[in-house]
């Protein structure tokens, strides 16, 4: 969807679902699960180590469920939106 903002700007608006939350189960299921970011989907399905991982955490936050994420090089806490939205569960063999 584009909306217009005078004659000279053009803003692109895209519809991201706030209302995804975890519930407790299905973010314990996660629990061990490696998963990829997007932009390195074609790496699967048997992507490098140091391009994918692991699902260490479940916490909550502000009433939300969250999962806790360790790449090699960092460390996210990550919301249903984000997680459905930037990464991809590798499949289990």
């Amino acid at each position: 969807m584009t909306d217009q903002l005078g004659k000279e700007y053009a803003v692109n608006f895209f519809e991201w679902d706030t209302t995804l939350q975890f519930n407790l189960q299905e973010a314990c299921a996660l629990m061990c699960r490696e998963v990829i970011r997007n932009k390195d989907v074609k790496l699967l399905p048997k992507p490098p180590i140091s391009k994918s991982g692991n699902v260490v955490g479940v916490l909550a936050m502000n009433d939300e469920i969250e999962l806790v994420v360790k790449f090699p090089d960092e460390m996210l806490q990550l919301t249903k939106t984000e997680f459905c939205g930037d990464y991809k569960l590798v499949p289990e063999w």
